[in-house]
């Protein structure tokens, strides 16, 4: 059963659930990539490892990595007056440096594994102001920029702090853009407000071969249907932030009531 709405299920957007959302969407198109390219290339899932420090704004988006217990076993020592001293039970921290996983899809060539197209979906911790993970993926973003590769951005989190490349490309609720290697002076940008379906976007490929048609709409139904969130959505619970317009909260109501 695919999602009720025409778009983007705003749903789907909650911190909690965007984690899981996130890994299923990178894994349909990575799917469905591989699917329809020439064999030549191959989409694959990769990864960079964020430090970041334990008062950086993103860790609320993490796991906690830092655990307190308190200590049962007092420890006795002699002092000079010959008077036992029991120490007072201290607590212990178990500290790990926190860390932080971003997943992004790269197409590369068969042979030599040359990174063709690169394709990033935003995470809120890439829209958090003064985040580490902000920080690195925009510097990540300008080296991809600066790179042979061609790169798709893809913000489907109505929440957060944009920075899009050319000025008013953020001001709908949902923004996909598309940078080509051989003219880095302009981008294909595709802003879709909520009560529209996403766009199919081309994923560029080597110069010689076509662009293939990814249908982000089809890759949102599915991953609907296909990873649960048919079953664990609960539309009576208030949508995720920011607040919706009146023309938006009648259309989700239509959509949602029994």
């Amino acid at each position: 059963m695919p999602s009720p709405f025409p778009g983007m299920n705003p749903w789907m957007e909650a911190p909690e659930l965007w984690p899981g959302v996130h890994a299923a969407l990178i894994s349909e198109i990575r799917s469905r990539l591989n699917s329809i390219m020439p064999t030549r290339y191959f989409a694959d899932v990769e990864e960079r490892i964020i430090l970041c420090d334990v008062d950086d704004p993103m860790i609320r988006l993490i796991i906690p990595d830092v655990t307190v217990r308190e200590s049962s076993n007092p420890v006795m020592l002699d002092s000079p007056s010959s008077v036992v001293a029991t120490i007072t039970p201290a607590l212990q921290a178990h500290v790990s440096e926190p860390q932080f996983k971003e997943r992004h899809i790269a197409i590369r060539t068969s042979d030599s594994e040359s990174i063709v197209t690169a394709i990033e979906i935003l995470s809120p911790a890439n829209k958090l102001k003064g985040s580490a993970s902000r920080t690195s993926y925009l510097s990540k973003r300008r080296d991809l920029l600066r790179s042979e590769a061609h790169f798709i951005e893809i913000d489907l989190l109505r929440a957060g702090n944009r920075t899009e490349p050319a000025a008013g490309m953020g001001r709908a609720d949902y923004l996909i853009w598309l940078s080509r290697s051989e003219d880095r002076s302009k981008v294909d940008d595709w802003p879709t407000p909520l009560e529209s379906p996403l766009p199919t976007i081309p994923v560029p490929l080597l110069p010689g071969d076509a662009d293939v048609a990814l249908d982000l709409q089809a890759v949102v139904h599915d991953v609907y249907d296909r990873s649960g969130y048919v079953r664990r959505l609960d539309y009576s619970q208030a949508v995720p932030i920011p607040p919706l317009t009146e023309k938006q909260t009648i259309m989700l109501h239509e959509l949602t009531s029994p």
